[in-house]
């Protein structure tokens, strides 16, 4: 990651960048258990607010639905304003928002994104 970007571009994805670390181990462990796909499951908020302790319920297959794309994150509701301009919400269900990185912010959470090195 280049020291070019924005700091608050950088922040944000950084941020939410360390929460998707958290859950990418939650979905590893949950896969490795064997779970039912569709139980539902408590994941972080992955907002860009560094205190944020907001768990999310959501299945593995709905996690990997927002994971299919590395700037989608997801966020309770409302979370999106700490995104301090660098995410736009693409989806609101009942439980939690989809947001995306956008701009630099994108660029960074893409490079630091831990299923980059598996499409290779």
């Amino acid at each position: 990651m280049g020291g070019g970007h924005d700091p608050i571009a950088a922040r944000v994805a950084r941020n939410d960048a360390r929460f998707r670390e958290a859950n990418e181990r939650i979905s590893s462990t949950a896969e490795s258990m064997e779970l039912d796909r569709s139980e539902v499951l408590p994941f972080l908020c992955e907002c860009a607010e560094e205190s944020c302790t907001t768990v999310l319920q959501l299945s593995q297959d709905e996690y990997e639905a927002v994971r299919a794309h590395p700037t989608h994150f997801i966020n309770a509701r409302g979370h999106a304003v700490h995104g301090r301009g660098w995410v736009r919400v693409v989806d609101e269900f009942d439980r939690y928002t989809v947001v995306e990185k956008v701009g630099e912010a994108a660029e960074i959470v893409a490079e630091l994104d831990p299923r980059r090195e598996v499409s290779s």
